[in-house]
């Protein structure tokens, strides 16, 4: 008998490709190329029953008519988008699906949808949302819809009953292990496959799910409500040799929120993939300032050795009070313990910045950032190994239901009422109302600069922030 289809479909994070060709690293270069590990994570869980199609916008061409094409059969068109230009190619697919087949049930889920739940579901072309962690309810939705039965009882769904939006229980946050492992192979990994500074084929893998910390700039505590789970040790080290030698893969980009926060865990990690040595190495490995700064170097010792090759840090911000804002939970002392402990193991750093936090004083905030960063710039410059370190900078955006939302709309920021409004809205470049022109632009300007996009030696680097400094009164 054949099987109902089920198509996944992951929409265009930017409207354009972008065009910036890094000189040494990607601080300006959006990540296209990323293996569509949330599709993946629903498509293990009802592959068996159903004829699962992924479609990822950013590998498969003319993706609106391959979607239109599988509509045909379908039993529903499932989206994920985050909170950027997803959205509004999301909707333009489903209001092109929705003309072709009005019938058919369109599920959303991922970031905006779990925080958005009502708002997401007031636009037309949306019937139901998946909230959170979306495995289990998945695969109960799905099964409803195919036996035409009544969605009152799964829990984790948001969905349209008549004129009413209705909204479930929450599901329950399950750890990974209970999950099947993630189907690559349902995808074209090589298409998937892409290169990093040293890494020549690397490849998304993820070995934790959620964050327990409680930023309140980020979307991440409202949408795991700051729950963590990390596969066991064996099947993170076991998975990540399959996939090395089944797609000749030399290096895996992490994307867990937060690698670092079970240390016994982490630990048990580094010693197999010692005792293995699989030669592949880690990259972007995500940690908290605030918790590796305090790590003794045996352990750090255990990162190298085990292949862990770069650690992406959220610095955020060198002003204390836009730290203690953010309810970050760290100190700006800890980013240079940080950059020193990296130096000492010889790991590659990789750190996020950004400066217009609502309520700062923005010329100082400006000033302590830069100095922040090119302390950073400077520790590897004087070494000569620029290439061992990245930056990223960008600009504070609100993200719906956090505090500093809240506190943006007290500043000015005009309430975004609908779907389509975040849809248009710059997840990079954010202007905020209450942030100076001449700083947006200066701020643009320096990571512009910065060696990592521009290509500049550290000679030039000193003389391009000298004039930096003398340009707007900044003191040393």
């Amino acid at each position: 008998m054949k099987k109902n289809t089920i198509i996944l479909f992951n929409p265009m994070p930017v409207e354009h490709p972008v065009a910036i060709t890094n000189k040494m690293t990607t601080s300006l270069q959006v990540p296209l190329i990323n293996v569509p590990l949330s599709l993946l994570a629903l498509a293990r869980m009802v592959r068996d029953d159903f004829d699962v199609k992924i479609i990822n916008a950013v590998v498969d061409s003319d993706y609106l008519q391959k979607i239109l094409d599988a509509c045909n059969d379908a039993l529903c068109l499932a989206v994920s988008s985050m909170t950027c230009y997803q959205i509004r190619d999301g909707i333009e697919v489903c209001k092109a699906v929705k003309e072709h087949n009005p019938s058919l049930p369109v599920i959303w889920g991922g970031y905006h949808p779990s925080t958005e739940p009502v708002q997401t579901l007031n636009n037309p072309y949306i019937d139901i949302v998946i909230r959170g962690q979306g495995e289990l309810t998945f695969k109960e939705l799905v099964h409803k819809l195919k036996n035409k039965e009544s969605l009152n009882g799964v829990k984790g769904i948001s969905f349209k009953d008549g004129g009413r939006i209705l909204e479930n229980p929450a599901q329950e946050f399950k750890s990974l292990d209970i999950f099947p492992p993630i189907p690559y192979e349902m995808v074209d990994v090589e298409q998937h496959v892409k290169g990093y500074k040293f890494a020549k084929r690397c490849l998304d893998y993820y070995a934790s799910q959620g964050c327990a910390a409680g930023c309140d700039f980020c979307s991440e505590p409202l949408f795991c409500g700051r729950r963590w789970s990390g596969l066991a040790p064996e099947t993170v080290v076991s998975e990540l040799e399959y996939l090395a030698k089944t797609y000749n893969i030399d290096t895996f980009m992490i994307r867990d929120s937060d690698f670092f926060i079970n240390i016994p865990r982490l630990k048990k990690i580094c010693a197999l993939l010692i005792e293995k040595n699989p030669g592949i190495r880690l990259t972007s490995v995500n940690g908290r300032m605030e918790q590796l700064w305090r790590i003794d170097d045996d352990v750090w010792g255990l990162f190298k050795k085990a292949g862990i090759h770069e650690i992406f840090f959220g610095f955020e911000s060198g002003l204390q009070e836009a730290l203690d804002a953010m309810n970050k939970g760290a100190k700006t002392s800890q980013i240079k313990v940080c950059v020193d402990k990296c130096i000492k193991h010889d790991i590659d750093i990789r750190g996020s910045f950004m400066v217009g936090i609502p309520g700062m004083d923005a010329k100082e905030e400006m000033i302590r950032t830069f100095e922040e960063i090119n302390g950073i710039i400077s520790a590897y410059g004087k070494m000569g190994e620029l290439e061992h370190m990245d930056i990223l900078l960008s600009f504070f955006t609100p993200y719906p239901h956090t505090k500093l939302y809240d506190a943006s709309t007290r500043n000015g920021l005009k309430p975004l009422d609908t779907l389509e409004d975040w849809g248009d809205f710059d997840q990079f470049d954010f202007k905020a109302p209450w942030y100076p022109q001449e700083y947006f632009d200066l701020v643009k300007e320096f990571r512009a600069g910065m060696p990592m996009n521009s290509g500049c030696d550290y000679g030039k680097w000193c003389g391009f922030y000298e004039g930096i400094v003398e340009r707007f009164g900044i003191l040393e």
